[in-house]
């Protein structure tokens, strides 16, 4: 039922629990036990991630930083950071990986800088995102020029950063409109990529399976291999980039068997010239929320 319920969850993060239960074929009652059992030991969490645009966030990096020996308190120290989305101690070449999404570049080099004067830091290797092609709560296109929100809304999407599944009602009363005027204004916000409402798996669940990164030099643009790597379900998050790889990718198996045969079908494409790889050990940080804008600043763009 679990991987039913995330499936679903994926394409709509809000389907009602009667909705749900016919998808996976099983009572309401059921269904709504098990949603509320894996919330409550922390297997699955369903939040809002917002458009990075509307956060003002444009520049983003992927890092692999070398350190003197195996250093927890390097990886701990960057999870620490505000601008870190994502960081993980992994095996190889290099002991922790971490993505940074700032306002802007000189932003960006700067907290570079500041990682590699860390006192076991021997060298960081950047990658700058080009674009991202597939990320769960990645958005598809840009805001609509003409969009503009106020109080009310961004009271909604604080909300909902919270909890992706709040009932309408509930938000209704904290943000001070009736709960058909709330329900219409989520999924304005839903329907325009102001905010993608999606499932969060816990990676320390017993059942995680391995997460593995993999860098990629291609021929050419690449684009037949960053479309068959977009179309794998494996795929969690697929990024083009400027540096030492063209292509960054993270993929999920349930078995280093599956992790192996996914890892031999694309590096053994004739398109790719060179593959790297690194798995994930220790999830530091997996960061989705993000402080919002006022009202007053939207209002100064």
């Amino acid at each position: 039922m679990d991987d039913a319920l995330v499936a679903a969850l994926r394409t709509d993060g809000r389907m009602s629990v009667a909705d749900l239960a016919k998808r996976v074929g099983a009572s309401r009652s059921a269904v709504s036990a098990r949603l509320e059992q894996l919330k409550a030991d922390g297997s699955l969490n369903v939040v809002a991630a917002v458009h990075p645009e509307f956060l003002g966030l444009t520049a983003y990096a992927h890092l692999a930083i070398r350190t003197s020996g195996r250093s927890r308190a390097t990886t701990d120290a960057i999870a620490a950071l505000p601008a870190a989305a994502f960081v993980s101690a992994v095996s190889g070449e290099y002991q922790t990986v971490a993505e940074l999404r700032l306002p802007d570049s000189p932003e960006l080099y700067r907290t570079v800088a500041d990682i590699r004067g860390l006192p076991e830091v021997e060298q960081v290797n950047t990658l700058v995102y080009v674009d991202v092609v597939k990320g769960l709560f990645m958005p598809g296109r840009p805001l609509p020029p003409w969009l503009r929100l106020d109080d009310r809304d961004l009271a909604i999407m604080l909300r909902l950063q919270a909890d992706g599944r709040e009932s309408y009602a509930s938000i209704a009363e904290h943000v001070g409109l009736s709960p058909s005027a709330t329900r219409t204004r989520v999924r304005f916000l839903v329907e325009h990529d102001v905010i993608r409402i999606a499932p969060v798996l816990s990676r320390a669940r017993p059942d995680a399976g391995l997460v593995c990164g993999i860098g990629l030099n291609v021929r050419g643009a690449g684009d037949s291999v960053t479309a068959a790597l977009a179309a794998r379900e494996d795929t969690e998050f697929l990024a083009r980039t400027i540096g030492r790889f063209d292509v960054v990718a993270t993929i999920a198996a349930q078995s280093a068997r599956a992790l192996d045969r996914a890892l031999e079908e694309i590096s053994g494409r004739p398109d790719v010239v060179t593959a790297e790889t690194w798995v994930h050990l220790r999830i530091a940080k997996e960061r989705y929320e993000w402080p919002l804008p006022t009202a007053e600043e939207l209002a100064r763009r």
